[in-house]
Protein backbone atom coordinates (compact mmCIF):
# COMPACT_ATOMS: atom_id res chain seq x y z
CA UNK A 1 0.00 0.00 0.00
CA UNK A 2 0.80 3.19 -1.00
CA UNK A 3 1.66 5.87 2.23
CA UNK A 4 -0.11 8.45 2.53
CA UNK A 5 2.08 11.65 1.84
CA UNK A 6 2.99 9.52 -1.56
CA UNK A 7 -0.36 9.60 -2.24
CA UNK A 8 -1.10 13.40 -1.26
CA UNK A 9 2.17 13.79 -3.51
CA UNK A 10 0.58 12.21 -6.46
CA UNK A 11 -2.71 14.12 -5.87
CA UNK A 12 -2.05 17.38 -5.60
CA UNK A 13 1.09 18.02 -7.65
CA UNK A 14 0.66 15.56 -10.38
CA UNK A 15 -3.58 15.19 -10.51
CA UNK A 16 -5.11 18.02 -9.17
CA UNK A 17 -2.66 21.24 -10.43
CA UNK A 18 -1.82 19.84 -13.95
CA UNK A 19 -6.03 19.36 -14.65
CA UNK A 20 -6.73 22.32 -13.34
CA UNK A 21 -4.33 25.11 -14.68
CA UNK A 22 -6.97 26.25 -17.30
CA UNK A 23 -9.47 26.64 -14.74
CA UNK A 24 -7.90 29.20 -13.24
CA UNK A 25 -8.55 31.23 -15.80
CA UNK A 26 -11.86 30.51 -16.14
CA UNK A 27 -12.34 31.20 -12.15
CA UNK A 28 -10.24 34.73 -13.05
CA UNK A 29 -13.32 35.55 -15.33
CA UNK A 30 -16.03 34.35 -13.12
CA UNK A 31 -14.61 36.15 -9.91
CA UNK A 32 -14.10 39.40 -12.20
CA UNK A 33 -17.86 38.87 -13.49
CA UNK A 34 -20.28 40.88 -12.13
CA UNK A 35 -22.99 38.64 -12.93
CA UNK A 36 -22.01 35.93 -10.07
CA UNK A 37 -20.80 36.06 -6.50
CA UNK A 38 -18.07 34.41 -4.79
CA UNK A 39 -20.35 31.98 -3.19
CA UNK A 40 -22.12 31.00 -6.13
CA UNK A 41 -18.50 30.25 -7.79
CA UNK A 42 -17.34 28.13 -5.44
CA UNK A 43 -20.03 26.18 -4.62
CA UNK A 44 -20.78 25.83 -8.59
CA UNK A 45 -16.87 25.13 -9.04
CA UNK A 46 -17.31 22.25 -6.03
CA UNK A 47 -20.17 20.55 -7.37
CA UNK A 48 -18.28 20.69 -10.72
CA UNK A 49 -15.09 19.19 -9.74
CA UNK A 50 -17.62 16.58 -7.46
CA UNK A 51 -19.43 15.36 -10.75
CA UNK A 52 -15.83 15.20 -12.44
CA UNK A 53 -14.51 12.97 -9.82
CA UNK A 54 -17.72 10.80 -9.57
CA UNK A 55 -17.89 10.83 -13.43
CA UNK A 56 -13.66 9.19 -13.31
CA UNK A 57 -14.55 7.16 -10.50
CA UNK A 58 -17.23 5.51 -12.84
CA UNK A 59 -15.06 5.77 -15.07
CA UNK A 60 -11.89 3.56 -13.25
CA UNK A 61 -15.05 0.86 -12.06
CA UNK A 62 -15.85 0.16 -15.94
CA UNK A 63 -12.03 -0.79 -16.18
CA UNK A 64 -13.28 -3.95 -14.14
CA UNK A 65 -15.77 -4.35 -16.20
CA UNK A 66 -15.07 -3.70 -20.06
CA UNK A 67 -12.32 -5.71 -22.06
CA UNK A 68 -9.53 -3.68 -22.84
CA UNK A 69 -10.07 -2.95 -26.38
CA UNK A 70 -13.60 -1.55 -25.66
CA UNK A 71 -11.20 0.77 -22.90
CA UNK A 72 -8.90 2.17 -25.86
CA UNK A 73 -12.11 3.14 -27.76
CA UNK A 74 -12.91 5.54 -25.07
CA UNK A 75 -10.90 7.86 -26.19
CA UNK A 76 -13.02 8.74 -29.00
CA UNK A 77 -16.27 10.50 -26.60
CA UNK A 78 -14.09 13.33 -25.76
CA UNK A 79 -13.98 13.43 -29.48
CA UNK A 80 -17.27 13.19 -30.22
CA UNK A 81 -18.30 15.39 -28.10
CA UNK A 82 -16.12 18.24 -29.03
CA UNK A 83 -17.34 17.91 -32.72
CA UNK A 84 -21.13 17.74 -31.29
CA UNK A 85 -20.36 21.20 -29.21
CA UNK A 86 -18.49 22.59 -32.19
CA UNK A 87 -22.06 21.95 -34.36
CA UNK A 88 -23.65 23.09 -31.94
CA UNK A 89 -22.06 26.87 -31.18
CA UNK A 90 -21.92 26.91 -34.92
CA UNK A 91 -26.06 26.43 -35.26
CA UNK A 92 -25.78 29.45 -32.53
CA UNK A 93 -23.55 31.57 -34.83
CA UNK A 94 -25.78 31.20 -37.40
CA UNK A 95 -29.20 31.86 -35.21
CA UNK A 96 -28.92 35.14 -33.70
CA UNK A 97 -32.65 35.06 -32.28
CA UNK A 98 -31.98 34.05 -29.05
CA UNK A 99 -35.22 33.75 -26.82
CA UNK A 100 -35.49 35.56 -23.53
CA UNK A 101 -36.16 32.46 -21.60
CA UNK A 102 -33.19 30.86 -21.96
CA UNK A 103 -31.08 33.80 -20.40
CA UNK A 104 -33.84 34.27 -17.47
CA UNK A 105 -33.42 30.20 -16.87
CA UNK A 106 -29.87 30.74 -16.70
CA UNK A 107 -29.91 33.32 -13.96
CA UNK A 108 -31.88 32.08 -11.53
CA UNK A 109 -29.60 29.65 -10.32
CA UNK A 110 -25.95 30.93 -10.54
CA UNK A 111 -23.90 28.14 -8.87
CA UNK A 112 -25.41 25.38 -11.58
CA UNK A 113 -24.36 27.63 -14.51
CA UNK A 114 -20.59 28.16 -12.55
CA UNK A 115 -20.83 23.92 -12.41
CA UNK A 116 -21.92 23.64 -15.89
CA UNK A 117 -19.46 25.79 -17.18
CA UNK A 118 -16.47 23.41 -14.33
CA UNK A 119 -18.24 20.18 -15.88
CA UNK A 120 -17.91 21.09 -19.63
CA UNK A 121 -13.95 22.27 -19.08
CA UNK A 122 -13.42 19.14 -17.11
CA UNK A 123 -12.34 16.69 -20.11
CA UNK A 124 -8.83 17.21 -18.67
CA UNK A 125 -9.69 16.45 -15.33
CA UNK A 126 -11.51 13.32 -15.96
CA UNK A 127 -8.72 12.13 -18.34
CA UNK A 128 -6.20 12.63 -14.89
CA UNK A 129 -8.88 12.04 -12.19
CA UNK A 130 -9.92 8.11 -13.97
CA UNK A 131 -6.45 6.50 -14.03
CA UNK A 132 -5.74 7.64 -10.56
CA UNK A 133 -8.99 5.98 -9.24
CA UNK A 134 -8.26 3.07 -11.47
CA UNK A 135 -4.57 2.68 -9.95
CA UNK A 136 -5.47 3.59 -6.36
CA UNK A 137 -8.64 1.84 -5.60
CA UNK A 138 -8.87 0.98 -2.05
CA UNK A 139 -11.07 2.52 0.16
CA UNK A 140 -8.50 4.43 2.00
CA UNK A 141 -6.85 5.76 -1.18
CA UNK A 142 -10.18 6.85 -3.14
CA UNK A 143 -11.45 9.36 0.22
CA UNK A 144 -7.99 10.64 0.22
CA UNK A 145 -8.01 11.49 -3.55
CA UNK A 146 -11.46 12.68 -3.14
CA UNK A 147 -11.11 14.59 -0.23
CA UNK A 148 -7.45 16.17 -1.95
CA UNK A 149 -9.13 17.21 -4.67
CA UNK A 150 -11.99 18.83 -2.71
CA UNK A 151 -9.60 20.78 -0.48
CA UNK A 152 -7.33 21.20 -3.21
CA UNK A 153 -10.97 23.28 -5.44
CA UNK A 154 -11.36 25.37 -2.55
CA UNK A 155 -7.83 26.54 -2.14
CA UNK A 156 -8.15 27.33 -5.97
CA UNK A 157 -11.21 29.33 -5.91
CA UNK A 158 -9.57 30.97 -2.60
CA UNK A 159 -6.51 31.70 -4.21
CA UNK A 160 -8.05 32.85 -7.89
CA UNK A 161 -10.37 35.24 -5.69
CA UNK A 162 -7.47 37.06 -3.66
CA UNK A 163 -5.61 37.01 -7.19
CA UNK A 164 -8.34 39.04 -8.89
CA UNK A 165 -9.06 41.31 -5.70
CA UNK A 166 -5.50 42.02 -5.50
CA UNK A 167 -4.81 45.99 -6.03
CA UNK A 168 -2.62 45.69 -8.92
CA UNK A 169 -4.71 43.38 -10.72
CA UNK A 170 -7.99 44.80 -9.73
CA UNK A 171 -7.65 48.04 -11.11
CA UNK A 172 -6.66 46.64 -14.59
CA UNK A 173 -9.47 44.00 -14.64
Amino acid sequence: MLDLFSLFGIGIAAAFIASNIDDTFILILLFSSLNFQTRHIIIGQSLGIGVLIMISALGALSALALPPFLIALMGLIPIALGVKRLVEHQKRITSKNKTFQDNKRQGLIPFLTVSGITISNGGDDIGVFTPLFAKYNTVAEITTLVAIFMAMTLVWCILTFYFVNHPLIATRI
